[in-house]
């Protein structure tokens, strides 16, 4: 049977002391990760080749090394987790030079910006486990400290880690093993084209409202803001003020994925196979609607569509967006219009919306539809030319 990686997110509430020594750790690990990059640093230099497994046998020198006492009693794997963030970090440094971009050399982690650590073993014990009935979490050298399962967990634990979010709480990462559940076949294909006036047009007609968080609370997140750069550097107040900014961020962040997972399974259930653009977000993002784009969060929605269809035994395709919105889905000829114009009129006759028009382009770019199956939808009915709604898919609403 096919398996799955699930990750369940749950609030941690841990004690003054437990909170303390979580910081302590954090911060042992951020400089950890800052002498290993200096180290490779060094070593480039120097014309020596420093690897991850060279650093990674040097982790029981630096533990029984009677000058670093820090770190006698901190576990294994969390080293060793530091040391595999730093080479993913070298690896997409890389990868961003052979695609021709900007490189983006890793860079050393101030304070506040080393928030994770995961231990690996935890679905033996090692390090961590979920104990109490999954009241707490067992992590090494903090103790046990209060979860709040707000939901029942299904398979074989793996991993279990730790984050601080940017308004101060804390959250256990709980990974786990989980069989796939394919969901009854429906025998309907679907393409799906995002957006910003609407969130997503589906080829069947269907469009997906924009929920717009961050523009929704956008004059709370802005005060938030007046706040935190009317406070001083270093004092106590502006803690507090970036704290609350924080905080609205998270709250947006929230809305946003809680909207995409719905979305995500509402699509799901309903088709056997996806089609969605293979977008450029980062591209896109630098443009004239950069905060939109960002407010849209298209990457997060794709790759939780793309795991829930995993799961769900569905098929996702990825097509070429190029030219999607400027051919007409019915008879295949090109009719370019601005972006402004939100009404595809082709001299075939065939009249739809914008976006709908290329979400059924998607469709038939992802699954081959060609000839008589553009000919066959071409002579369906079209809606009235002058209003370019359609009823809305009613998740996430």
């Amino acid at each position: 049977m096919a398996v799955v990686l699930r990750v369940y997110k749950f609030r941690l509430y841990p004690t003054h002391a437990q909170e303390a020594a979580l910081g302590t750790l954090l911060g042992r690990l951020r400089f950890f990760y800052n002498a290993a990059l200096q180290e490779r640093r060094d070593g480039y230099r120097q014309g020596v080749k420093v690897t991850r497994a060279t650093q990674e046998k040097a982790i029981t020198v630096v533990k029984h090394d009677p000058d670093c006492p820090d770190y006698a009693g901190i576990h294994t794997h969390l080293l060793q987790d530091v040391l595999k963030r730093l080479d993913l970090a070298f690896d997409a440094f890389f990868r961003r030079i052979k695609a021709g971009g900007t490189p983006g050399y890793p860079r050393f982690k101030r304070r506040g910006r080393y928030e994770t650590f995961t231990l690996k073993d935890a679905g033996k014990g090692n390090g961590a486990a979920v104990v109490s009935g999954g009241a707490r979490v067992r992590l090494h050298g903090i103790g046990n400290v209060k979860i709040k399962q707000h939901r029942e967990m299904e398979g074989v634990l793996k991993t279990l880690g730790v984050t601080r979010d940017g308004d101060g709480h804390w959250y256990a990462l709980i990974t786990r093993e989980v069989p796939a559940k394919p969901l009854p076949a429906t025998g309907v294909s679907v393409g799906i084209d995002v957006g910003l006036t609407t969130f997503a047009a589906l080829s069947d007609g269907e469009l997906v409202a924009n929920p717009r968080p961050l523009k929704t609370v956008r004059i709370a997140v802005e005060r938030a803001q007046r706040k935190v750069s009317r406070r001083k550097r270093g004092s106590k107040r502006r803690g507090k003020a970036r704290r609350l900014l924080a905080g609205r961020h998270a709250h947006v962040r929230n809305t946003r994925k809680d909207f995409h997972h719905k979305t995500a399974r509402a699509i799901v259930q309903k088709y056997d196979r996806i089609a969605v653009e293979d977008l450029n977000v980062n591209g896109l993002a630098r443009g004239m609607l950069a905060q939109s784009v960002h407010d849209a969060g298209w990457s997060q929605f794709v790759a939780i569509l793309t795991s829930k269809a995993e799961e769900a035994g569905r098929e996702v395709k990825r097509v070429d967006p190029n030219g999607t919105s400027q051919e007409c889905s019915a008879c295949g000829e090109r009719v370019p219009k601005a972006l402004g114009v939100r009404v595809h009129r082709c001299p075939c006759g065939y009249t739809e919306d914008r976006d709908v028009n290329a979400a059924r382009n998607i469709h038939d770019r992802a699954f081959a539809v060609t000839g008589l199956g553009r000919s066959l939808r071409g002579g369906a009915p079209a809606r009235d030319s002058g209003d370019p709604r359609s009823p809305y898919l009613t998740v996430g609403r």
